[in-house]
């Protein structure tokens, strides 16, 4: 497997975070500066095969994986100041936002608070900023926060509208939003799949010469309630949203708009900044850890493992059970399409405990 690029920065500053193998035993694990959180060969990183998670799945049920997962503790032990200094900032108050990493971003009040957080991806260091949609208080905010970290490509999860009902782009061509010190255009929108849009977004910041370029992908297909019915959608987004990354910043360096050192994080955003956004950030970092091990000989899946130390960086990340049952069918299904599976192990899998059948006794 070849090096991913290394970096001495951390999320955390201390490289240091709280087990995830163990979920109750209070171990602490350090990274060294050449070791990323999600990893194959970090200390303690998990080793479960992917042909024992399909036994697992095979043998098991909704109530209970809720009940595995219900095990899982929604935030860890960490410094959570600025969230408390600005309650009206936070959709859910209850959820805390760490200090170690949040974003910092330039509110019109002066201060650089705003609910969003940094996330690791698979070998890359904050390779996401996952964020609730915004609120009339930090439309300009949220959007400032995308242009000062370069980010190229916005993932939404959820109704472009505050609040109060109002957008917080513009919706059509040639209508052009200012919010305080920020101007955002429309510059195309297409239909990429039955229930996604592309558009494409220009940023301004005024007193900076210097219009930045962005894509929006918007998946309309998840509702508030649920999860999406066919995974496939999903794992389609994740493709989409990596390969567009990918185009945008090679040509951005091209151009010489951003040093090749320079990150270019991936914004991720749904109505809490916690539940589909971090799910979908989940299922990249289990699809590119499954491939890269593999590659090398034994794949490995740990949902639990992987949500634990997303956790480790966004409090709540996966809040709900349902999306830990959603997590495990999309990654089998990504095994599946990518021939990750031995034919042999194919006629193996069941997954009658994770659908509603039909009686038909009382038919």
């Amino acid at each position: 497997m070849a090096d991913a690029p290394r970096s001495s920065e951390s999320v955390i500053g201390l490289h240091t975070y709280n087990s995830a193998a163990d979920l109750t035993s209070g171990h602490v694990i350090t990274l060294d500066k050449n070791e990323f959180l999600f990893d194959l060969n970090t200390k303690n990183a998990c080793t479960r095969p992917l042909d024992v998670f399909i036994k697992l799945l095979s043998t098991s049920n909704v109530a209970k994986e809720f009940s595995h997962f219900s095990s899982l503790p929604l935030s860890r032990l960490r410094t959570v100041d600025t969230f408390f200094d600005h309650p009206e900032l936070n959709k859910l108050g209850e959820i805390q936002v760490y200090e170690q990493t949040r974003i910092r971003a330039i509110h019109k009040q002066g201060h650089n608070y705003i609910n969003a957080s940094w996330i690791d991806g698979y070998r890359e260091i904050r390779k996401y900023i996952v964020a609730p949609s915004p609120i009339s208080e930090t439309v300009s905010q949220f959007w400032r926060s995308i242009y000062d970290r370069n980010s190229l490509v916005v993932v939404t999860l959820c109704k472009l509208t505050d609040e109060k009902g109002k957008p917080f782009l513009p919706l059509k061509q040639g209508e052009p939003m200012t919010f305080d010190d920020m101007t955002i255009e429309l510059d195309n929108i297409r239909k990429v799949r039955p229930t996604t849009y592309s558009s494409v977004l220009k940023l301004s910041k005024q007193g900076v010469d210097c219009k930045k370029t962005i894509v929006l992908i918007a998946y309309m297909g998840w509702g508030s309630m649920g999860y999406p019915q066919r995974p496939s959608d999903i794992l389609d987004l994740v493709t989409d949203m990596n390969h567009m990354w990918t185009i945008l910043r090679k040509q951005a360096i091209a151009e010489k708009k951003i040093e090749e050192n320079q990150r270019t994080p991936i914004t991720l955003m749904c109505f809490d900044g916690f539940s589909k956004s971090c799910t979908v950030a989940a299922l990249d970092i289990l699809c590119r850890r499954l491939e890269a091990s593999y590659a090398i000989g034994t794949p490995f899946v740990d949902i639990l493992d992987t949500i634990a130390r997303l956790r480790m960086l966004r409090g709540a990340a996966c809040m709900k059970a349902e999306q830990f049952v959603f997590l495990s069918l999309a990654v089998l299904e990504y095994a599946i399409r990518h021939h990750l599976i031995n034919v042999e192990n194919l006629d193996k899998i069941c997954l009658n405990g994770f659908f509603i059948q039909t009686n038909p006794d009382t038919v």
